[in-house]
């Protein structure tokens, strides 16, 4: 009987031990592949795990990825926790019921503060647009799964969509759709890849819609202390300024060329989020159209 507690105990050491060497020391993290070469839009996010990861005392390496996961695959993937410990994504249904979600928004909210990207020639019959149900009559895209797509449908857009990222470009530039809707933190650098293949392609010039919708560190449940050491270094850097400093040093010549003040601004609900959203925190959100005055406070 002795024998058998023993062995018991031995294990559970065990398991701590290996917890502790699996994120510490000269360890990696394995988070996302980007969907293509000209996916850059989780260079942010990557760099600010790493800066968290460091100041919270940690050298684990971030990997990315060897293979792309869909969005509904990378789900499952990180409940068991094996080949992928951590992604940045928007709330989606079962993700905060599954993950450990560390609910500080990594772009404060400005992805929510979605521009269109459209080809040239639609531009006219857009800057006729007065009212939301105005812009509801034009045919917009979104990926299979994401977040947005759930959002946009519930706002009563009729929204095209396709599995992958890149196809979502070919098919706008097809005429498959008039509207593809993307963050602040996306849309000129997409433009500037893309319009490489589709001249025609261009950043609308009259509007913006609004959407509540943070980006969070979604943690594998498998990897609580990854959880614990991610979330104290981005409190740390909140606390020291080099969070918001990392975020204007990507984001901040973007939205100051969004032009945000002069565009007709329509707001949509997201049924994505959860009480637990920190909307009343208004150190964790940007509002762009006050980045002149404090870019911690904000209301989204």
């Amino acid at each position: 009987m002795r024998s058998a507690y023993l062995k018991i105990a031995l294990a559970k050491i065990a398991i701590v031990v290996s917890s502790v060497i699996a994120f510490a020391g000269t360890s990696e993290v394995v988070t996302i592949k980007p969907y293509g070469q000209d996916d850059q839009r989780y260079r942010y996010a990557q760099i600010l795990l790493e800066m968290s990861l460091e100041k919270a005392g940690q050298t684990a390496r971030v990997r990315q990825l060897d293979t792309e996961l869909s969005r509904d695959r990378l789900l499952q993937e990180l409940i068991d926790g094996e080949i992928i410990h951590v992604t940045a994504e928007a709330p989606k249904p079962g993700w905060e019921e599954n993950l450990l979600t560390i609910r500080i928004p990594i772009r404060k909210g400005i992805q929510g503060h979605r521009l269109f990207l459209i080809n040239k020639r639609d531009q006219p019959a857009i800057s006729q647009v007065e009212t939301l149900e105005d812009l509801l009559a034009f045919p917009t895209g979104s990926g299979a799964q994401w977040s947005t797509r759930r959002v946009m449908e519930n706002a009563g857009f009729q929204v095209v969509t396709a599995p992958e990222y890149k196809t979502l470009f070919d098919m706008l530039k097809l005429g498959r759709f008039t509207t593809f809707s993307r963050g602040l933190n996306e849309i000129f650098q997409e433009q500037a890849v893309f319009s490489k293949t589709n001249p025609n392609l261009v950043v609308e010039e009259t509007l913006c819609l609004f959407i509540p919708l943070p980006t969070y560190f979604f943690v594998s449940p498998k990897h609580p202390e990854l959880a614990r050491q991610i979330e104290t270094g981005l409190r740390q850097m909140i606390s020291d300024g080099s969070f918001d400093k990392h975020f204007l040093d990507f984001h901040g010549d973007d939205i100051a060329r969004a032009k945000l003040e002069g565009r007709k601004i329509f707001s949509i609900a997201n049924p994505n989020l959860s009480p637990l959203t920190p909307l009343d925190d208004k150190s964790l959100w940007l509002d762009p159209r006050n980045l002149r005055g404090n870019a911690s406070d904000s209301d989204s």
